[in-house]
């Protein structure tokens, strides 16, 4: 799947001049400068199931983001940095993050996402003494942006575990609004 998106998106920026590398649109290097500051809801990506972010351009090309979010039966939270390729209004970026999702303990004995169970809690399937999971995502991701401050983003990740580098795939959406 991510090596597909990857191929979607080389022939995009190859052949849209709008989304390559060398037009980038002044007119939206000029709205991410007049619209700084986002909040919005994201499903999946390093808030596993659901949550809400606060964005900030501090540059036209870089970005840095914060969020609280719940994988339902356990906690999340999360900061990532986007380097965003410019387009006219659509831009290609790749970012890092790092995020947390834990628990004191759960009753429940099914939890998602999958990566979360059968990657990095590989074994375990007694949830009440809760679990903590630290992670590292190299994220490669598409964002729309609308002049008037409405923006939607679409993401694949790979997620490692830290201290024991147990890995996984997973995808995200956001939206914001940026003032």
């Amino acid at each position: 799947m991510l090596y597909l998106f990857i191929r979607i998106l080389a022939v995009l920026m190859l052949f849209v001049p709008s989304l390559g590398f060398g037009n980038a649109s002044e007119r939206l290097e000029q709205l991410k400068m007049s619209r700084r500051f986002g909040v919005g809801i994201s499903a999946g990506g390093g808030l596993a199931v659901f949550g809400v972010e606060a964005d900030v351009n501090v540059t036209e090309n870089f970005s840095i983001t914060g969020g609280l979010g719940s994988g339902i039966d356990y906690s999340t939270v999360m900061l990532k940095g986007r380097w965003f390729l410019m387009g006219e209004w659509v831009s290609p970026y790749l970012g890092l993050g790092v995020s947390r999702w834990w628990t004191d303990g759960t009753p429940e004995k099914n939890i998602g996402p999958t990566v979360l169970t059968k990657r990095f809690l590989e074994g375990v399937s007694d949830y009440s003494q809760g679990f903590n999971v630290w992670i590292v995502s190299p994220t490669i991701g598409v964002q729309f942006m609308h002049p008037k401050g409405f923006a939607i983003s679409a993401e694949l990740q790979y997620l490692f575990k830290l201290f024991n580098l147990a890995s996984g795939t997973y995808a995200g959406m956001g939206v914001h609004w940026y003032f």
